[in-house]
């Protein structure tokens, strides 16, 4: 007798929101079937999804609560602040609403100087204190949460790992997954085997320190347009965060993060996210957060900064 296959309880396909179960429609019968061969599930599914160009399966919220501690530890921790930490979840929360993935959002400021943000698959996002100081506005910390959110809303970070010739072990991650499901010997995700974690982790870190590409940012950028509409922030000040930090990096330097960019040029993107903010009405401009004032109150946006972001402490 044959186990139907089920899905890791929070679990969908990258981009395709299938479940696991349709793979019995193409010969892999059962759960068991598919711990043991993961790779051949893998190509049988990729068969089915074939002309439609979508990603082998990954259980993406599995994959990024298993990631988020280690890549909040190896980004300096989080920093310990606890009223920061509420400030800043409390003003992502609006923004986390607009998405439409199943995804736990979840947002942690690193004790980390430098300023930039990033974020894992299935919602997980980190913002350095660092980049807390930089941001002027609502608007502005607003827009780095959204980039973020687009890269996560858009399952860029499976799309670039399996790019990048990390498909082997994507699919050995999701071999732990099934394999404990089928096993029934751990109550949640947090209690997976760090096997497939500790092959992903250094890809995924080389990933979200190092951007993405030229395609993606793009994307990620064109994404905070999208949040902004839903959540009534100007979209004429979307591109006002990215000018920022186009001044703090010297001309000619190859400096590049998912926020500043030399594949697209970060100039070339606050062109693009201008002129598609032109062709859009002119929002509101959400303003007098008390969670913002908060921030600003520990992390006051200085010109002094500006001009020596290596003295920020």
């Amino acid at each position: 007798m044959t186990t139907p296959i089920t899905l890791p309880r929070r679990g969908f396909l990258a981009g395709a929101g299938i479940s696991l179960a349709a793979l019995t429609l193409v010969g892999c019968q059962t759960a068991q079937d598919y711990a043991n061969d993961p790779m051949g599930a893998a190509n049988t599914f990729s068969k089915l999804l074939g002309s439609h160009g979508e990603s082998a399966p990954v259980d993406e919220t599995a994959l990024g609560e298993g990631l988020y501690p280690r890549l909040v530890a190896q980004s300096g921790g989080a920093y310990s602040n606890a009223r920061i930490q509420s400030a800043v979840r409390s003003f992502a929360q609006p923004l986390f609403r607009v998405s439409k993935r199943p995804f736990r959002w979840e947002i942690t400021v690193l004790d980390d100087n430098s300023p930039n943000a990033w974020s894992l698959p299935g919602g997980k996002l980190g913002i350095n204190k660092g980049m807390l100081r930089y941001v002027a506005s609502e608007s502005e910390l607003a827009a780095v949460i959204a980039h973020e959110m687009g890269h996560a809303e858009l399952s860029h970070q499976i799309t670039e790992l399996e790019s990048k010739g990390s498909t082997d072990k994507l699919v050995a991650f999701f071999k732990d997954v099934a394999q404990r499901e089928i096993d029934a010997k751990v109550s949640g995700l947090h209690d997976l085997t760090s096997r497939g974690l500790d092959q992903l982790a250094p890809a995924m870190s080389e990933l979200i320190t190092s951007g993405y590409s030229r395609d993606h940012e793009r994307e990620a950028d064109a994404y905070i347009l999208t949040v902004f509409r839903a959540t009534g922030y100007d979209p004429r000040q979307a591109s006002a965060v990215f000018k920022t930090l186009d001044s703090l990096v010297p001309p000619g330097e190859d400096k590049t993060t998912s926020l500043f960019s030399t594949h697209p040029g970060t100039r070339d993107r606050i062109e693009r996210l201008d002129e598609a903010a032109a062709r859009l009405p002119a929002g509101g401009g959400a303003s007098g957060s008390a969670d913002f004032a908060t921030i600003k109150a520990v992390f006051p946006t200085r010109r002094y900064y500006l001009r020596n972001p290596a003295e920020a402490s």
